[in-house]
């Protein structure tokens, strides 16, 4: 599991009481103080990553720090990663935001220090011998104001470095979601694109749901064809509004794939073989139902359908043969006539 970039809470005092332990670990583990061993600390002390609790849990146990790859290796595995490689720009930003929260926790414990030595040099002013004068007490009052408005500035400009940090962690947090959508998402339709299909799939599997699990496999039919005719700017058009058929007979646990050119794969969660047939005659009606007038002439364009192939899943089917059942269905659709629905 790859937990999401939570680098500071919403609260800049829950984010500094957290670095202060993440940092506190580090020291207590003779851990060096960098970027990558900070977020790992402090993702394992927020708790937010049961698996990278469980991968760290040896070297709690032991008292011992692990090895400098080990902490590279455990950020890439339950951190960094997000679902897709993280582009160098943001992972650049992700470093330079994790040390400047270093230095800040840092800096509110010199600030600390500081406070302590004012406020003891101010206070050695009433151990002197002898009656003390109300001058001398003044000037003994005086010094611990100015110690405590001191102290305030301090903490103000720390809080306002840490509201800073928070505003950063939410623009790399954006950041980070736009560049997994892309990367997990087609971008002529919206719906998943191989990758994401296989995030959803692995995800279904580890979960248990095969025993009620089906697949759908879709290809708009003649669209070579279509294609050739009217040329590719309509042909985009036709498969973006057979997405848009698709994705409106579909509940919301299921997902949607733009599976190649084409073709499309819907993932139908806790669904049994009756189920998914619904799911494949309502698409292929909605789709054959479908008029499309180009713009520039108004011409109102042909017809167009979709074969749809049904598998539902068997107990302990793999992912990948029930992606083979699923195809032949909709080869054996093809081989019947075309839009229509066969299953495996």
């Amino acid at each position: 599991m790859l937990t999401d970039i939570h680098l500071v809470s919403d609260s800049p005092a829950e984010a500094r009481s957290l670095s202060e332990q993440a940092l506190a670990l580090i020291d207590r583990l003779q851990a060096p103080r960098g970027p990558v061993q900070y977020v790992v600390a402090y993702v394992l002390l927020s708790r937010l990553n049961a698996q990278l609790s469980q991968a760290f849990e040896p070297h709690l146990r032991q008292d011992t720090a692990p090895p400098v790859k080990v902490w590279h290796a455990l950020f890439d595995s339950h951190i960094g990663g997000c679902g897709a490689q993280m582009p160098e720009s943001v992972g650049e930003a992700l470093k330079g935001l994790l040390a400047s929260v270093v230095e800040h926790v840092a800096e509110a414990g010199r600030n600390s220090d500081v406070f302590g030595a004012e406020v003891r040099h101010a206070m050695a002013g009433l151990d002197q011998p002898g009656d003390l004068g109300a001058d001398a007490v003044l000037e003994v009052a005086r010094r611990l104001l100015a110690a405590g408005e001191s102290a305030r500035e301090r903490a103000d400009r720390l809080q306002a470095q840490l509201q800073a940090s928070v505003a950063d962690a939410q623009r790399l947090r954006k950041e980070l979601d736009e560049q997994r959508h892309a990367v997990m998402h087609d971008p002529l339709t919206g719906l998943l694109n191989r990758r994401g299909m296989a995030a959803r799939m692995q995800a279904l599997m580890q979960a248990g749901a095969d025993a009620a699990f089906a697949l759908l496999m879709i290809d708009i039919d003649h669209f070579k064809q279509f294609n050739d005719s009217f040329g590719h700017a309509v042909g985009d058009a036709v498969i973006r509004n057979v997405a848009q058929a698709i994705r409106a007979c579909l509940r919301d646990i299921d997902h949607a794939v733009r599976y190649g050119g084409e073709e499309f794969l819907v993932i139908l969660p806790e669904t049994l073989q009756h189920g998914a047939l619904a799911t494949a005659e309502a698409i292929r009606s909605k789709v054959s139902g479908l008029r499309l007038v180009r713009r520039r002439d108004n011409l109102t364009l042909p017809s167009f359908s979709v074969s749809v192939g049904v598998a539902a899943g068997r107990q302990g089917e793999d992912s990948e043969t029930l992606l083979q059942r699923a195809d032949a269905a909709l080869y054996q659709a093809k081989q019947s006539g075309r839009n229509r629905v066969a299953h495996a």
